[in-house]
Order: structure tokens, then sequence, then C-alpha cells
């Protein structure tokens, strides 16, 4: 179970106690994360079926299927909700076993609540808002004439706006997990002045995992697995995708004490 002092906010220390709670741990991931492995891998391949039978149609340029892109689009989103839905319940879990202790997580993490609901309904309205933004963005720079800068600054607003409000969200959504709810509101005047500590720890602890997956998808393409074993290669992708899910759930768990040290 995860403790930490509340001033102890340094990104790289983060980043680092983040891994280290991993291997502390991994009983318990491999309790947790079992369950859920299974449907995010069959949906991790389903999403990949998908968008490249996109990509194979939009190739075509006018002769391109609408129907076909049109219907992709729509399954894409289907099956990302369902990603959002199994990796919500697996990071209330989570949040529970790092915080609460083996008792609050108990077995395979089968026990699904209104909390599990909560959590997966915040989250899918962070991803709400941020899309509303990227298309407001996009509409604007398009009806001034600067729709050649609309991809490229959408996406920046994408991924600064989801990292913004879930790093100032958190102790709300950590707090639903944990039956210790915190109004948004508060949540973020709390994380005021930390934003940018805790997405730096973010970075640095993406870096062990893209450089696993670039080993892996290294390995597996230059040896010609990919083709052979392309199973396996995708369930070691996953395994390594929810390895680094566990990693910023640990992060944020950490820097959480910080947050609440006014209250409790």
């Amino acid at each position: 179970m995860i403790t930490a002092r509340p001033q102890d906010l340094q990104p790289f220390s983060l980043a680092v106690a983040a891994y280290r709670q991993i291997w502390l741990s991994r009983d318990e991931l491999l309790r947790l994360g079992i369950v859920p492995f299974i449907p995010l891998y069959l949906l991790f391949r389903l999403l990949e079926t998908v968008q490249t039978a996109m990509y194979v149609e939009m190739q075509k340029g006018k002769a391109a299927d609408l129907t076909i892109i049109t219907d992709g689009s729509v399954q894409s989103l289907l099956i990302g909700a369902g990603l959002m839905a199994v990796i919500g319940i697996f990071n209330v879990n989570w949040i529970r076993q790092m915080t609460l202790g083996r008792e609050a997580a108990p077995g395979l993490g089968l026990n699904i609540t209104g909390r599990h609901l909560h959590f997966v309904v915040v989250m899918l309205a962070i991803v709400a808002v941020v899309f509303v933004m990227v298309f407001v963005t996009i509409f604007v720079l398009t009806l001034v004439g600067l729709g050649a800068l609309a991809m490229p600054i959408s996406m920046l607003i994408l991924i600064i706006g989801y990292l913004m409000l879930l790093v100032r969200l958190s102790p709300s959504w950590i707090g639903i997990a944990i039956d210790a709810p915190m109004p948004f509101g508060t949540a973020w005047k709390r994380t005021h002045g930390q934003t940018s500590r805790i997405v730096i720890g973010l970075m640095l602890s993406a870096l062990p995992a893209f450089v696993a997956q670039s080993l892996l998808g290294a390995i597996f393409f230059n040896t010609g697995l990919v083709e052979a074993a392309p199973l396996a290669f995708s369930a070691l992708s996953s395994f390594i995708s929810l390895i680094y899910m566990a990693v910023q759930i640990n992060l944020f768990v950490l820097a959480y004490p910080r947050f609440v040290s006014e209250t409790v």
C-alpha cells in the first residue's frame, strides 16, 4: 500500500517511486490485472482491425467508400468507450489497492459497484470536454482561413487539454475510487501550481514503457515474428500498456496526499 509524505512532489522521485511500487506490488498487479487484460487485448485487436480497414479505404482517395469509413469511425468510438470502461474498472481497483490495501479490492476485482460506474463516467466526460475543445478550435481556425493549422493545433490542444484536466481533477477522481469525494472546484484549486510537476513525472514514467514498446516492435518486426506470431506481439504490447496504466495511477496516488493535506 502506498504511503507518501505530503510534500514529496518531485517529478523524478514520483516516477521512480511509481515503478518501485509496481515491483513491490507485482503479485497484486497480477491478481487485479489478469481479468481486465483479456478484454483489453481483444478490444485493442479489434480496434487495430477496424482502423486498418479505414486506413486502406482512405488511401483510395476519391474512390473510397465513405460508408466503410463512417462505420469504422462509429465502431472506433464504441470500442474506445469499451476500452475506457475496462481501464476505468481496473484503475478504481488499483487505486483502492494502492491506498486502502488488499481488503478494499478483494479477489480478482470483479466486485463492480457504483464507484466504478461513477469513475468511468467522469473519465468519459473529461475526454468529451477535450474533444469539444478540439472541434471548436478546428471550426474557428477554418472559419478564419487558417485551416492548414487546424490539425497540428487541435492535436496539441487534445494532448495538453487532456493532461491538464486529468491532473487538475486528479484529487476528485481518486476520491471517487476511495469513497472520499472532493468537488471538482476544490480539486482544481488544490492542484494549482503542481500541474507541470506531475506532467513531467508522467513524461519521465513514460520513457521506460516507450523503450519497452519500441524494443518489442523492433524485435518482432525485424525478425519477422510479427507475421509469424501476431497474437503474441499484441498480447505483449497490451501487457506493457497495462503495466504502464498502473504506473500512472501510482504516480497520481503518490501525489494525492499533497492535495488533501489540508483536510486529513
